[in-house]
């Protein structure tokens, strides 16, 4: 035991009780030992030790644990994950003092999507004597296969554009998880002829709970050969006197989906004899794509009262006119003419324009037949205009910010040049689109906008708007009798 003895008188002679070492784990133990040293007259001392064989070795794991990913079988893939288990995910471990034995920490796999998920599992060799050496894997149950459909699949078509069919319901099936189907319409006109021609490219997707898809998709090719339809009744033939002659109706057409292109319209008279002629109205109804319609109308005449209409126009700076002027040379001169709308301009056959309230006045040329048939009426539609008048143009210049804080400067909202268009409308809204502010006949002046609500709706009027972005919209006449309007942002701020 590494003792030493002197002895006064004779060498010593060593001895022990060593018999075997204890049991204590795996090939551990301890023996504790007393070493006697005897001289030759048999005179002895003791000293006493321990031998302890120890292991604090860990197990040595030879193979690591190996990650072990499986395609999801939609049942938690409980066959591969207790094999792997069972095999303490392939690894394995020695250890110099004794066997090992083999736990793991698995609980549960994790909820990813579908029937998907991974468990990150600790392998744990523990020798005899407790000490232990642990390897991790992981065990991942994937999904990358894509559902697939289990419905039966339209197939490409062509049909009018009044008779697109509506999406099948399609079903489908997936190996982990639910499923999601989708169906969306893509429009493609990009060599589309007319807006009732197109393509429609109808996609189903259908997805699973991984997101892993799958698509179809049907072509439907889109034509128009239907022509317009008449919605409004009308008679295809009337007989009428020369004095019950209908106005032109306003007809009313539709389409079946590319819409109405254009309406022609156009009117023949042919004379029968002197005491009647026929009138046949057409009208001729394209749709965009280029599909027409005829529609007709005819109206059997018997003279009763002849009639013309002529249009004219004078300015108010001309010199008079005589009206037999503008009438055909063929038109006898022995009739009368009258004023239906008051003038003021009219002497016999002569008009004199000079102080005539612009407008549009009515004159008729009666001549009186014989045999008390309809007399020949002659109208002139006279438009009594000053384009030939220069006027002074005025440009609108909309100044769009307002600080009415009573400093003389920006206090009112100002429209440069509106003193031309006295015929004008205002109208404000704030933020929100509530009318804050309308005004006829704005001038900039008593009727103008200060910052202060002043709306026909509103209910606290005269009350001081708070500062910020409004927007108006100015409407106004010009002296050709033309619309105008202009709108945009006003800022407000005090």
């Amino acid at each position: 035991g590494g003792a030493s003895a002197t002895d006064v008188c004779s060498s010593v002679t060593w001895s022990n009780n060593f018999t075997s070492v204890s049991d204590t784990c795996g090939a551990t133990g301890s023996a504790s030992v007393t070493f006697t040293a005897t001289d030759n007259c048999g005179n002895s001392s003791s000293t006493t030790a321990t031998f302890t064989i120890i292991d604090n070795t860990n197990p040595v794991i030879s193979v690591q644990a190996s990650n072990l990913e499986v395609q999801c079988d939609g049942a938690g893939n409980t066959a591969a994950l207790n094999a792997w288990l069972a095999s303490n995910g392939g690894a394995s471990a020695t250890d110099v003092c004794s066997s090992v034995t083999w736990s793991n920490n698995f609980t549960s796999v994790s909820d990813t999507c579908g029937a998907t998920g991974s468990a990150s599992v600790t392998f744990t060799a523990t020798d005899n004597c407790g000490n232990s050496s642990s390897t991790t894997a992981t065990f991942t149950i994937i999904d990358n296969t894509n559902p697939f459909f289990t419905s039966e699949l339209p197939q490409n078509i062509s049909v009018s554009c009044d008779a697109i069919p509506n999406p099948a319901n399609m079903t489908g099936s997936d190996n982990c998880g639910d499923i999601i189907i989708t169906v969306l319409d893509t429009i493609n006109k990009e060599e589309s002829q007319c807006e009732g021609e197109y393509i429609i490219n109808r996609t189903w997707t259908i997805t699973d709970s991984c997101n892993n898809s799958s698509n179809y998709t049907q072509v439907i090719t889109v034509f128009d050969t239907t022509p317009p339809m008449l919605t409004t009744p009308i008679d295809s033939e009337i007989s009428v006197s020369c004095s019950e002659i209908p106005a032109v109706p306003e007809l009313g057409f539709t389409d079946n989906c590319s819409g109405i292109q254009e309406v022609v319209y156009n009117e023949t008279s042919t004379v029968i004899s002197i005491y009647e002629y026929v009138i046949v109205r057409e009208w001729v109804v394209s749709d965009n794509c280029g599909n027409e319609a005829n529609f007709t109308q005819t109206i059997n005449v018997r003279i009763e009262e002849p009639f013309d209409a002529i249009p004219f126009a004078i300015c108010i700076e001309e010199n008079p006119i005589d009206l037999f002027t503008i009438l055909d040379d063929s038109i006898p001169t022995n009739g009368e003419w009258h004023e239906v709308t008051n003038s003021g301009g009219l002497n016999g056959s002569i008009f004199n324009p000079t102080n005539v309230t612009l407008g549009y006045y009515t004159l008729q040329y009666v001549v009186e037949l014989e045999d008390n048939t309809c007399p020949m009426i002659y109208e002139v539609y006279l438009n009594v205009n000053d384009d030939c008048v220069v006027l002074a143009a005025c440009d609108i210049t909309v100044y769009n910010a307002i600080s009415p804080n009573d400093d003389s400067s920006n206090d009112i909202f100002f429209i440069d040049g509106l003193e031309c268009y006295p015929d004008n409308t205002v109208e404000i809204y704030n933020r929100w689109g509530i009318l804050v502010y309308d005004e006829t006949g704005y001038d900039n002046n008593l009727k103008s906008f200060k910052g202060i609500s002043e709306g026909k709706n509103t209910i606290n009027k005269n009350e001081l708007l708070p500062d910020g972005t409004y927007f108006y919209i100015l409407k106004y006449t010009d002296e050709e009798n033309k619309k105008h309007d202009r709108s945009g942002y006003l800022y407000l701020n005090r």
